[in-house]
């Protein structure tokens, strides 16, 4: 499988540049400062630890994400990419360390698409503009703006999106996913890696953990309206899950992708510090 950038369909599918116009991505793909970077067999891409400076994005071939274990200092794959996937922007978004979190190597050659840093930065000032020209609306008329919708009108009444402009409102059911679960179902589990934010739509669930004799230890019960899964996300957090999430009776959730939740941290320092500590206190 090969993708193209012969039209910015590919840039407009990745969240950072989701509401950019055509003109805008049309820039980024003709710029002299990105290009298309050629990678033989397990060569190195990105180098874990180093500070980075652009993001790619994956046109043809594989490439395979990994780590470094522990004390070992063992190298672990924990992903492979294919077309059209992309890497590298943590490290760029305002709220990171500014270094990669992992390493990145083509497995039997890879062509990929370099972005430099600053046009995500010109990405998400642009974003930034579009939110402060519609802080003075008011809540009805921006509602009035969009048809009803169940995702759309519960994440609007929520703080933690308050900073999603009228695009991403727009469009909100291209990047999220409504997903359900049956009584007892697991959401989440202890140590699994995190990728996604969940919001409830309706019914509820149990957060929990279990004892050193397996007994189980109820945390939370979380109902409709409330958003679990957000410290695995953090930046500078290892990504792993700290607890289990089940559902107690059939419920409904809104999927959101790390990328998206990242991105909203990034415009939103307030609610950055007191996620950032919560997870500290935990």
């Amino acid at each position: 499988m090969t993708v193209s950038l012969d039209d910015p369909e590919l840039l407009h599918s990745i969240p950072l540049f989701k509401s950019l116009s055509d003109d805008d991505l049309l820039d980024i793909i003709n710029s002299p400062e990105n290009g298309i970077e050629d990678y033989g067999q397990r060569e190195i891409i990105v180098r874990e630890a180093e500070v980075g400076d652009c993001m790619y994005i994956i046109l043809d071939g594989f490439v395979e994400v990994i780590i470094r274990s522990g004390s070992s200092d063992r190298e672990v794959g924990i992903a492979t990419l294919r077309p059209g996937d992309f890497f590298g922007e943590q490290s760029l978004l305002p709220c990171g360390s500014g270094r990669r979190n992992a390493s990145v190597r083509a497995l039997h050659g890879a062509k990929v698409f370099r972005i430099d840093k600053k046009y995500v930065l010109l990405s998400i000032k642009r974003d930034d503009e579009d939110i402060d020209d519609s802080d003075s609306e008011d809540t009805t008329v921006i509602n009035a703006k969009f048809e009803p919708d169940e995702v759309r009108d519960l994440i609007m009444d929520m703080r933690l999106f308050k900073h999603l402009n009228n695009q991403e409102l727009a469009t909100i059911r291209d990047w999220t996913e409504v997903v359900s679960f049956g009584p007892g179902d697991f959401v989440v589990k202890k140590f699994q890696k995190g990728e996604h934010l969940f919001v409830i739509l309706d019914g509820t669930v149990e957060v929990f953990t279990l004892d050193d004799d397996g007994e189980v230890i109820v945390l939370a019960e979380l109902g409709a309206g409330e958003f679990f899964g957000e410290q695995a996300l953090m930046p500078d957090n290892k990504g792993k899950r700290n607890a289990f999430v089940r559902a107690n009776h059939k419920t409904r959730m809104i999927k959101i992708p790390k990328e998206y939740f990242r991105l909203i941290l990034s415009r939103d320092k307030e609610i950055e510090a007191q996620l950032m500590a919560l997870h500290d206190s935990r």
